[in-house]
């Protein structure tokens, strides 16, 4: 058994030390209050009972004279066989301190929770089983050349990382690691790929195509710029038919908005009424991942089926701002208002006010979307006429 300074510096290594500073000690960071930072700590060193070289320090053992007093009760516990070392903490694997991780995280956002759980899966595969305080900027660097040459996309794999990097910042907050080594990792540069829009022509095929639920739930995103999981939660009573206007809650704000809605929408609405018995407009059934999930690779199918390739139902929130600022040229404050994005929150607040703006630039889209059926009809008919 002995007792040791422990230096934190290596270039102290060499230097005779007993923990005190002086004029030959070489700069080190300093607190805000000016003094020194501690630039190591006394240290007990000894072997235990099973021949096991063990180094421990203590939060009241400040100096040697410390330490010593310390080492000498030590040394009377082990005489009379009473030495009772403190435990040392289990560093978890990765694998294993994920689900502690997902438990803690167990109440947040479904869809935050699944995309958390993909990367989950992904990071496990591949680093599972290294321990926490094991893994390294090079490690985590090896994880991304692999995913890179399984033809994973950048963005993918910058979102592992992400995940990864919050895993490992809530070990440090734990206090099972000091640091965490996707600091020292940058991100892959992606290029940001331009928004998909339905073109004149794919829009007026949707609608000579299509009909029933389908056909609704397409014309719904088509005219008020939902995303799909907010289509699937919509319920009768969010919809006013006598005031003409829809009212509901972007899942990603959280904000009430309410939208105009077009004569069009609203007439096949009322239509379609009579055939649902249940309180939501399209889906009975509890809106989850899965449900979603559902629904949007069946309209992945049906866009390639229609011939409209590397198409999503989001793309429609795309096309509703795309018509709207390129096409008729609707103010941006005026689509924003529709989609609810957080970056113009401060004019939600006055959101009535600006009801007749979005009640006209509906009306100007409805009219946009029946004139794309003329004109398909009209060329439906040469061609005919012509054959």
């Amino acid at each position: 058994m002995a007792v040791r300074y422990r230096k934190y510096f290596s270039m102290c290594k060499d230097i005779p030390c007993t923990g005190k500073r002086n004029k030959s000690c070489p700069e080190t960071p300093k607190k805000k209050t000016g003094q020194y930072k501690s630039c190591g700590v006394w240290s007990i060193e000894f072997f235990d009972d099973n021949n096991k070289w063990q180094a421990l320090t203590f939060k009241g053992v400040t100096t040697k004279t410390e330490a010593e007093k310390r080492y000498a009760l030590f040394i009377s516990d082990r005489e009379r066989g009473q030495l009772n070392l403190p435990k040392r903490q289990q560093i978890p694997t990765l694998r294993e301190y994920c689900e502690v991780y997902i438990a803690l995280y167990r109440n947040g956002k479904e869809n935050t929770i699944a995309s958390r759980k993909r990367a989950i899966k992904a990071l496990t595969s591949y680093l599972g089983e290294y321990r926490l305080d094991n893994l390294t900027s090079f490690i985590v660097e090896k994880y991304r050349l692999y995913r890179k040459e399984k033809g994973i996309r950048d963005t993918s794999i910058n979102i592992d990382i992400g995940v990864l990097s919050h895993i490992l910042n809530t070990a440090k907050r734990d206090r099972i690691i000091r640091y965490n080594p996707c600091a020292d990792v940058s991100k892959y540069k992606s290029v940001q790929a331009k928004d998909r829009v339905l073109s004149g022509a794919e829009i007026s095929l949707l609608f000579d195509k299509l009909l029933g639920k389908d056909r609704l739930m397409i014309l719904t995103a088509l005219f008020t710029g939902m995303r799909l999981n907010e289509v699937l939660s919509l319920k009768w009573d969010d919809i006013n038919f006598q005031k003409g206007v829809v009212t509901y809650t972007p899942s990603k704000t959280g904000k009430t908005l309410t939208v105009p809605l077009s004569k069009m929408l609203q007439e096949e609405l009322l239509s379609f009424k009579d055939s649902v018995a249940s309180d939501r407009v399209f889906e009975g059934s509890q809106i989850v991942h899965r449900i979603v999930a559902m629904y949007s690779k069946h309209f992945g199918k049906l866009f390639k089926s229609l011939g409209i390739d590397n198409f999503t139902f989001h793309n429609l929130r795309h096309t509703f701002s795309s018509i709207m600022q390129a096409e008729l040229g609707v103010g941006a404050v005026v689509v924003q208002g529709f989609t609810g994005h957080s970056s113009l929150s401060m004019l939600q607040k006055y959101s009535h006010s600006g009801i007749e703006n979005r009640k006209a630039a509906i009306g100007l889209l409805t009219d946009y979307v029946l004139s794309l059926k003329k004109v398909r009809h009209k060329y439906d008919a040469e061609k005919i006429a012509n054959a």
